[in-house]
C-alpha cells in the first residue's frame, strides 16, 4: 500500500500508526492474501469494541440492569451500525480486494466485509497503541459520525418500565408522573415532569414532549431508588 493511501486512511480514521504494517493488514482481504489478511485482527477488534462499549454503558447507564445494557450493546455493535460508521469514514474505498473487486452497493456480503474491516481497524489501533487510545478513537467515531446514537439509545431505553419493575418488586407500588411546568411557545414547548413513589419525589426531567420528560425523570428516579434500596 503506497504512502499516500496510508496517509488518507489515517486521516479518515483520526489516528497515525507507528507500525504501518498493522493498517495494511487491517485493509487486506483474503482474496489478496489468504494468510495475511484482516480476519485475525478483526477477531481481536471485535472483542475490543465489545469491551469498550460494555464499559461505556456500565459507567453511563447506572441503575439499568444487565438485560437492558445487553440490548444497548447489541444495537451499537450490530453489523448495520458498524457498516454505517465505516462508510462515514470511507473505509470501503481503501479495502485491498482482488476477486469480485467491487464493494459498491449495500448488499449483505459487502456490508459484512466493510464492517469486519472496521473491526480490524479498531484492533489495529489497539495493537499499535493501547486500550485507552482504541477507546478514544472508537467513541469519537460513534459520536462524531453517528451523532444521534446516544439519543437513539435513550429513546430505545424504556426507563419508565425499568423503574416500574424495580418499584413493584420492592414494594408493590406504581410510580406516578406529574407535569409540574410547561414553558415556551406552542411550536417549542418544554415540559417538566416529576415522578413520585409513595408520594415522595424521586426525580424530575424535561423534554419536548411529556413522554420524553417522563423518561428523563424515570432515569433519575432509578438511580435514587436503587441508592435508597441499598
Amino acid at each position: 500500500m503506497v504512502h499516500s493511501i496510508l496517509k488518507k486512511i489515517e486521516k479518515c480514521i483520526g489516528y497515525s500508526f507507528n507500525d504501518k504494517r498493522l493498517i495494511e493488514l487491517a485493509f487486506t482481504h483474503k482474496s489478496v492474501n489468504r494468510l495475511q489478511n484482516y480476519e485475525r485482527i478483526e477477531f481481536l477488534g471485535d472483542a475490543v469494541i465489545g469491551a469498550i462499549v460494555t464499559e461505556y454503558l456500565y459507567l453511563n447507564f447506572s441503575g439499568i440492569d444487565e438485560g437492558e445494557l445487553s440490548k444497548f450493546r447489541a444495537s451499537i455493535v450490530r453489523l448495520e451500525n458498524l457498516y454505517n460508521i465505516a462508510e462515514s469514514l470511507k473505509i470501503s474505498e481503501f479495502i485491498q480486494k482482488e476477486r469480485d473487486n467491487s464493494l459498491q452497493g449495500a448488499g449483505s456480503k459487502n456490508k459484512r466485509i466493510i464492517s469486519n474491516v472496521y473491526e480490524a481497524v479498531i484492533g489495529a489501533v489497539f495493537l499499535d497503541s493501547s486500550y485507552e487510545k482504541a477507546k478514544e478513537i472508537l467513541l469519537s467515531h460513534l459520536f462524531k459520525h453517528e451523532p444521534d446514537i446516544y439519543a437513539k439509545m435513550l429513546k430505545d431505553a424504556d426507563f419508565k418500565t425499568t423503574l416500574q419493575e424495580l418499584v413493584q418488586k420492592k414494594s408493590g407500588d406504581t410510580p406516578k408522573y406529574y407535569t409540574i411546568k410547561k414553558e415556551g411557545p406552542d411550536h417549542s414547548v418544554i415540559f417538566t415532569v416529576c415522578v413520585k413513589i409513595d408520594d415522595k419525589i424521586f426525580g424530575d426531567g424535561s423534554g419536548s414532549s411529556k413522554k420524553t420528560a417522563e423518561q428523563n425523570a424515570a432515569k433519575k428516579a432509578i438511580k435514587k431508588f436503587m441508592e435508597e434500596a441499598n
